[in-house]
């Protein structure tokens, strides 16, 4: 096992560093962004990296659309009520099919990486892409892709109390939508006298006017909190993510002066990130076919690095019964790896995967049917940090960095001398 401290490179710089050079807001779209650009470019061009930069438009999808989802299910709460007043709730089946059509594609953004659609105005964004060749070329060789967002983003309230404001939203949307559907339907077939109404009609719309109201009530409560929530200082986005872009300058760095023999290495800085992952999806869109030409990617890995702050955390399994490991491999080694420097690197499953730039690299690689395995490093413990003002350089411990540096740099030199 190599130990980086014991490596005749020049490791002058300490990743925390990186950090404190950027200490201001990097918002997609704005100077902030440029700044954080144009750093990237200098540190690494004094390196001499050869580095890319790619331009391309993204917009506020998903936020649109989520907010016009709250939106329409509150009036819809407060509509059904009216309706049922005066004998007209079947017209509910209108405005629940335009809900399943805003819902369908919330869940379609979510979900499925590999298309982008964009709605409202289109901003730009850029990302940066470094690529370390082997030392040996050959045919079909594997690739590892480094990746982590450079953007930052500033929020009226936590991560966390964001989290539980959807949770409670979806979990509320799809018996609203069932129900008043169905009870809708029903109500439909009683005007045209091919049904007649009964007890149980009647007692159905006791129990979902009463579900209305709940419903109503509890999004109108979480509005309150939000509201009474707000932040109005500004994220410098420490953890979030000036840390995954500082740790991947250390490792272009190091590979630069000692390259792979069988792998090549990709470095990519993404932009938008925070936007719905535009970065990275820009990028599986217009690359990964040509990757996917070149390369063997079942043999090959995504190390996504999202934030390390007062822990190394690394996502294990994903799912609500059935926990999924997508990631078996390249888990494992980083685990070993970790275990024999002697690092803490904590493992984590979680209910619901975070949104990051891992999963459209996923996405991608489902649709061309192949194995390529995805990793993602975070440090959950600390959402309760990441958006707002409490984002800053003395939540990271230095040691994390250096520590998240080491343990990447030793398991893909162990993955490439496992290479005949």
């Amino acid at each position: 096992m190599i130990n980086i401290a014991d490596l005749e490179l020049s490791y002058e710089s300490e990743p925390i560093n990186h950090v404190h050079s950027l200490m201001y807001e990097r918002e997609a779209g704005t100077e902030g962004e440029n700044k954080a650009i144009n750093y990237l470019q200098k540190v690494l061009t004094k390196e001499n990296i050869e580095i890319k930069i790619e331009t391309f438009k993204w917009s506020k999808t998903i936020t649109i659309l989520v907010k016009s989802l709250s939106i329409f299910l509150i009036s819809s709460s407060f509509l059904f009520e009216a309706l049922v007043f005066f004998k007209l709730n079947w017209l509910m089946i209108l405005l629940d099919l335009f809900l399943i059509v805003i819902v369908t594609i919330v869940l379609r953004d979510l979900f499925d990486m590999t298309t982008g659609l964009l709605i409202g105005r289109r901003k730009k964004s850029k990302n940066l892409i470094a690529k370390i060749p082997a030392k040996e070329k050959t045919p079909k060789r594997p690739l590892i892709i480094f990746s982590a967002h450079y953007d930052s983003k500033s929020e009226n309230y936590s991560y966390n109390l964001k989290k539980y404001y959807f949770l409670i939203e979806g979990t509320l949307i799809f018996p609203f939508i069932s129900f008043t559907l169905i009870l809708s339907v029903w109500s439909l077939l009683i005007n045209y006298s091919v049904l007649n109404g009964n007890d149980l009609y009647y007692a159905l719309i006791d129990e979902i006017t009463d579900f209305s109201y709940v419903a109503f009530g509890f999004l109108i409560i979480s509005i309150i909190i939000l509201i009474l929530n707000r932040d109005q200082s500004k994220s410098l986005g420490s953890i979030d993510n000036a840390s995954g872009v500082s740790i991947l300058i250390e490792l272009a760095m190091l590979l630069n002066k000692n390259p792979l023999e069988h792998i090549d290495i990709l470095f990519l800085w993404c932009g938008a990130e925070e936007w719905g992952l535009w970065g990275s999806r820009k990028f599986c869109m217009k690359h990964f076919n040509n990757l996917n030409q070149e390369y063997n990617l079942d043999e090959s890995y995504n190390i996504n690095i999202d934030m390390i702050g007062t822990d190394i955390g690394l996502i294990d399994k994903t799912g609500l019964l059935k926990k999924n490991n997508y990631n078996m491999n390249i888990v494992n080694v980083l685990q070993t790896t970790a275990n024999n420097l002697k690092i803490p690197l904590r493992k984590f499953d979680v209910t619901i995967e975070p949104r990051s730039d891992h999963t459209s690299f996923r996405s991608f690689a489902k649709k061309t049917q192949k194995t390529m395995e995805v990793c993602c490093f975070l440090s959950n413990k600390d959402t309760q940090f990441i958006h707002t003002s409490r984002d800053t350089p003395n939540k990271i411990k230095p040691k994390n960095l250096k520590g998240c540096v080491d343990i990447c740099y030793n398991a893909i030199k162990s993955i490439d001398l496992n290479i005949k």
